[in-house]
């Protein structure tokens, strides 16, 4: 997030740039007239024009004469052309880690360098907030702004296998994940991919799963925006929604294991052989590809698998497993997995795992995650396999009915994730945002309130340092740093700018449009675990993503109605102990009015808010979901008591 201090004006942008020095006595004010120029390398880039022209609305862009430096061919410039900067000033390094940039800011122009078109891409999200929050005719303090990616792959999560997101909504999402720096999208489709070859195309949910065209404009959307989809296929387990049709049974491990294949049938094997035969094709610019590989709890309790594996249930899983993993790599895809079985294998049962596969190590709750996760990760690293880890921005928690993240759970989760993912030099972190535990399931919440998670997510993946006291470092040494494969630990220079606000009036401003004093005036003390609890004093303040706030808030309603505010559940066994008792009758059929009038009012807003998100059949399950228990004590118990409203 850079940080510019005008007066008394903040700027703010998600994530923390690594460095953002102001240039002493000086003033940015952008020139709306200027010509925006591109070097001849980012002019040929169509992502990068398309980039630049969704930024500079109706102002073309044209060609520069002159070509960017060595290092830094990717370059965009936008103002007066006698005011163009170069690009390597004194307070920036001259080489930049991949996806770095530069941004400098001062007069009226704004320049932005790279090494990379992903660079430059960045360099223009960052340009993009700080113009966003910009009123007309006001300045920023002019400053230099060096930033870089601190993990390489940052990468969010869809889940489909429960309630979600509208389509069009799916494509939307993809320009705001960008706009927060993540470069690749894991997609669990399930029964939402629209298979077309047999017999898997009797897995498309008959409603709900996605066509040609709707997958297209995702694929398509991703693409424009740097974001790499990697598919996530169940291969072993999770697979409910193809083992419980009957004429499939049979590939269970056992009758009970209703989402558990069996690895010692060649039928199971071609089967899900079909089913990432037909995802690669479909996602060919896709490096990888996830065969879950989770959560197999019934792993070699078939007599087929108990005799030819001996009974070692680390065997069966590493002889299938690696079938699997030759064939993705067949499919020019790189395979992978997640660690939990693997857990239990001993170092001479590792060593057979197939080292082309890379291993996605994923654990979501407590404190000491580092020393859960560690001793495998160097396990496999020394083996030469390729790791990355999965914090959670939403999962159970031991909630499943939850409305929105376990917002303290999710926010220490990640940070202790993103400091593994530098002490072990992780290729890449996923922030898994999981609807349900799993298909039969109760949806956690709704996806569009997760995006405070996922956007803290986000900034700490970027730069885990982001709150240490200062904007990064001073930006040319620990660029060297980074840039030759160190681990920089570098202080603020002078002139470095003071410690960035806390997270969440970040994320207010950004995202809902709340700047850092309006929200000092309505909250006055807070902190980053109190976003969801403040949003109902926020909601006359916000400017944007209104309707994901106002979700929020029905949802909070119906919480204090449902279980915060004398429910009459919690009253109703009096009427046991005080049969004939007239003011406990009449506390009893106060607390049933009040549980009653505030269930009816929060339906109705959580109603209204989720049809502007999810189709209306998932919006009608996800609100049963909520309110199916209260009915039925409301039908059976409350009314045969004798209450009424």
């Amino acid at each position: 997030m850079a940080r510019v201090r005008t007066g008394e004006k903040i700027m703010l942008t998600i994530p923390l740039a690594k460095s953002c020095i102001p240039i002493g006595g000086t003033r940015y004010a952008p020139d709306w007239e200027s010509e925006v120029k591109l070097s001849s390398a980012a002019w040929q880039h169509s992502r990068l024009t398309a980039a630049a022209e969704a930024l500079f609305a109706g102002r073309e862009c044209r060609v520069s004469e002159g070509e960017g430096t060595e290092a830094s061919c990717y370059e965009l410039h936008w103002g007066p052309q006698e005011e163009r900067l170069e690009s390597g000033t004194a307070e920036m390094p001259e080489v930049l880690p991949p996806q770095g940039y530069r941004l400098s800011l001062r007069g009226r122009t704004a320049t932005i360098a790279s090494g990379d078109a992903a660079g430059l891409f960045y360099g223009i999200q960052t340009l993009r907030q700080l113009l966003a929050g910009l009123e007309p005719g006001a300045c920023l303090e002019a400053a230099n702004v060096v930033d870089w990616p601190d993990v390489p792959l940052r990468c969010m999560n869809y889940d489909l296998r429960q309630t979600f997101s509208k389509p069009e909504l799916l494509v939307d999402y993809i320009e705001t994940m960008a706009s927060f720096k993540a470069n690749a999208l894991l997609i669990e489709y399930e029964d939402k991919f629209p298979f077309a070859e047999e017999p898997q195309r009797a897995f498309r949910h008959p409603r709900h799963a996605l066509t040609d065209g709707q997958l297209d404009r995702l694929l398509e959307a991703a693409e424009r925006s740097f974001i790499e989809v990697i598919p996530l296929q169940q291969t072993f387990g999770h697979l409910e929604y193809v083992l419980g049709r009957e004429e499939y049974k049979h590939l269970r491990e056992t009758e009970e294991s209703t989402g558990e294949l069996c690895p010692s049938r060649p039928e199971a094997s071609a089967l899900v052989c079909g089913m990432l035969e037909e995802l690669a094709a479909r996602h060919p610019r896709s490096r990888y590809l996830h065969l879950g590989c989770d959560e197999v709890y019934s792993l070699c309790e078939c007599a087929v698998c108990r005799e030819a594996f001996g009974g070692s249930r680390n065997m069966a899983f590493l002889a299938y497993v690696n079938r699997l993993v030759d064939f993705t790599c067949e499919l020019s895809k790189k395979p992978i997995i997640w660690q939990d079985v693997l857990a239990e294998c001993s170092d001479e049962e590792l060593a057979l795992l197939d080292k082309r596969v890379t291993v996605m190590s994923w654990h979501y709750n407590g404190k000491n995650v580092s020393r859960l996760v560690t001793p495998l990760l160097t396990r496999l690293q020394e083996l030469g396999v390729e790791v990355m880890g999965a914090p959670s921005v939403r999962c159970f928690d031991a909630k499943d009915d939850q409305n929105y993240p376990l917002v303290r759970e999710r926010l220490a989760n990640i940070e202790q994730w993103t400091a593994i993912a530098a002490e072990r030099r992780l290729c890449g972190l996923v922030g898994t945002n999981w609807t349900a535990v799993f298909s039969l399931g109760v949806p956690y919440g709704v996806f569009e309130t997760s995006w405070y998670t996922m956007a803290c997510f986000a900034d700490a993946s970027w730069n885990r340092k982001r709150g240490s006291g200062a904007n990064g470092t001073s930006g040319r040494s620990e660029a060297a740093d980074a840039s030759s494969g160190s681990n920089p630990n570098g202080s603020s220079s002078s002139g470095q700018l003071s410690p960035p606000l806390p997270f969440i009036d970040r994320f207010l401003h950004v995202f809902h449009g709340v700047a850092p004093e309006t929200a000092e005036r309505l909250l006055g003390n807070r902190d980053d675990e109190d976003y969801y609890s403040s949003m109902p004093k926020l909601l006359d303040a916000v400017t944007r993503n209104a309707g994901v706030a106002r979700l929020i808030a029905a949802l909070l309603d119906f919480e204090r109605a449902a279980d915060r505010s004398r429910t009459i559940h919690k009253y109703a066994y009096r009427r046991e102990l005080y049969p004939d008792s007239e003011p406990e009758w009449r506390s009893l059929s106060n607390n049933y009015r009040i549980t009653r009038e505030g269930l009816r009012r929060s339906r109705e807003r959580i109603a209204e808010e989720l049809r502007a998100f999810q189709p209306d059949d998932m919006a009608e399950h996800y609100v049963l979901s909520r309110f199916y228990l209260h009915d039925c004590l409301d039908e059976r118990l409350y009314r045969e008591m004798g209450l009424r409203e």
